[in-house]
C-alpha cells in the first residue's frame, strides 16, 4: 500500500469541540511538534501503553517526547484495559509523577487503550491534555473520536467517556493493518454505518471509493478514514439526542450475538445488525427496499458478508432483550427510517421475534 509521505492537516468534529488529526506516512517520526504545541509549556509527559508493547516503537516515542521537552514517565496497563482497574493503574502513575491539569498524557495503542486514557486524564485535575497515536484504524475511531464505554464487572460499555483527546498524530505506516484484519474489517463496517447514518450524499461517496479501498488503495482509504472520522463525529456531537442514536447503529444486535456465538468476529456480528435494523425498518413501512439493500451490497463489496451464526432463536431472542433492557427502561432499537436518518424506535415485540427467528433461520447454512 503506498500512502503520502506528507504530513496533512484536519480538524475533526468530537463532542465539546474539536480534534486536531496529523496523518501521513511515518507521522511518528514528527510527533514531537504536535507534542510540543499542545500545551503552553513542556514540563511532564506520561505515556500509556499496553503492557508487552513493541521495544522500539515505545523508544521512538521517547525520543519524541524527549526532543519536544518533557520528562518522560511511562505506564503500562495490563490486561483487560477497558477497565477500572486499568483506570486506576493510570490515576495512580499520574499522581506518582506528579502530572497536573498543565502536563500531558500521550495514549499510544488501540481503541480500549486510547478511551481508557480519555476517561481519567479528562477528568485530572479537571482536565489535561491528551495526544493520541493509534495503532489501529479502530483507535482512532472508536478510541480518540468516539471513545469506547468502559466495561464493569465483564459487562461492556456501562460507563460512558466523554473524548479528551485534542490531538491525533496517524502515522499510516502503523495504523492501516492488512485488509483482513479484524481491525479493517470493523472499521469498514463502521465507514459504511456512518455514511449511512448522515446523508444519501455521503453513501454515494464511500459506493464509489469502494472498490479502491478493497484494491488496497492507500490514498482512497486514508481519505475515507478522515471522512468517516468528520462523519462519525457530526453524529456523536450533535445537539440532538435522536441523531446521536445513529453512532451505536447495529449494536445492540452485535451485542446480543456476541455471547451466544463466540467464534465470530464483531465485526460480522455489527454488519449482522445494521441488515436486521434495516429489514426490521423495512417490515415497518419506514426504510425503502432499495436503500436496504444498497446497504446489503456495499457491506458485501466492503468484504463484510453474511456470517455464519448458529444460535437457537429463543436464546437471541432472551440475550437481545437483556441487551436492550441493559442500559434503559425503554425497549427501543436504532432504526434507519432512511438514508442520513437512523432513530431509536419502539418495534412491536412479536415482530422482533419473528425476525430473529427468521434470522436464525437464514443464517445457519449462510457461508461466510
Amino acid at each position: 500500500m503506498s500512502v503520502s509521505r506528507q504530513l496533512s492537516r484536519q480538524w475533526v468534529p468530537i463532542v465539546g469541540g474539536s480534534c486536531d488529526v496529523r496523518s501521513g506516512a511515518d507521522a511518528l517520526h514528527a510527533m514531537a511538534k504536535v507534542l510540543k504545541d499542545s500545551v503552553p509549556r513542556p514540563h511532564t509527559c506520561m505515556v500509556v501503553v499496553r503492557a508487552g508493547e513493541e521495544a522500539e516503537l515505545l523508544e521512538e516515542v521517547r525520543r519524541q517526547v524527549v526532543d519536544a521537552g518533557f520528562a518522560y514517565h511511562l505506564c503500562e496497563l495490563q490486561m483487560p484495559v477497558r477497565t477500572f482497574d486499568a483506570a486506576g493503574t493510570l490515576a495512580k502513575a499520574l499522581m506518582e509523577a506528579g502530572a497536573t491539569a498543565d502536563d500531558l498524557c500521550c495514549a499510544v495503542g488501540d481503541a480500549d487503550l486510547i478511551s481508557v486514557a480519555s476517561y481519567v486524564c479528562g477528568s485530572w485535575c479537571q482536565g489535561m491534555q491528551v495526544v493520541a497515536l493509534p495503532l489501529d484504524e479502530l483507535g482512532f475511531f472508536e478510541g480518540a473520536l468516539v471513545p469506547r464505554a468502559l466495561d464493569v464487572g465483564g459487562v461492556p460499555g456501562m460507563v460512558a467517556v466523554r473524548p479528551a483527546v485534542r490531538h491525533v498524530v496517524l502515522d499510516l505506516d502503523r495504523t492501516l493493518g492488512e485488509l483482513d484484519s479484524e481491525p479493517a474489517r470493523h472499521a469498514r463496517v463502521l465507514m459504511v454505518a456512518a455514511a449511512f447514518g448522515s446523508s444519501e450524499k455521503e453513501f454515494s461517496a464511500l459506493w464509489d471509493k469502494a472498490g479502491d479501498i478493497m484494491a488496497d488503495d492507500g490514498a482512497a482509504l486514508c481519505a475515507q478514514l478522515l471522512a468517516t472520522a468528520k462523519a462519525r463525529g457530526k453524529l456523536a456531537a450533535s445537539t440532538a439526542a435522536a441523531v446521536r442514536s445513529s453512532i451505536n447503529y447495529g449494536r445492540s444486535f452485535a451485542n446480543a450475538c456476541a455471547g451466544l456465538v463466540p467464534g465470530v468476529s464483531f465485526a460480522s456480528l455489527l454488519a449482522e445488525g445494521m441488515r436486521f435494523c434495516a429489514r426490521l425498518s423495512v417490515a415497518q413501512g419506514k426504510l425503502d427496499l432499495d436503500d436496504m439493500l444498497a446497504q446489503d451490497e456495499l457491506l458485501d463489496v466492503m468484504g463484510v458478508g453474511p456470517a455464519r451464526c448458529e444460535v437457537k432463536a429463543t436464546d437471541l431472542v432472551e440475550a437481545f432483550r437483556r441487551e436492550r433492557l441493559l442500559r434503559s427502561r425503554k425497549l427501543m432499537l436504532e432504526l434507519p427510517l432512511a438514508m442520513g436518518r437512523i432513530r431509536l424506535a419502539t418495534v412491536d415485540d412479536g415482530m422482533v421475534v419473528e425476525h430473529i427467528h427468521a434470522w436464525c433461520a437464514a443464517h445457519h447454512d449462510e457461508e461466510v
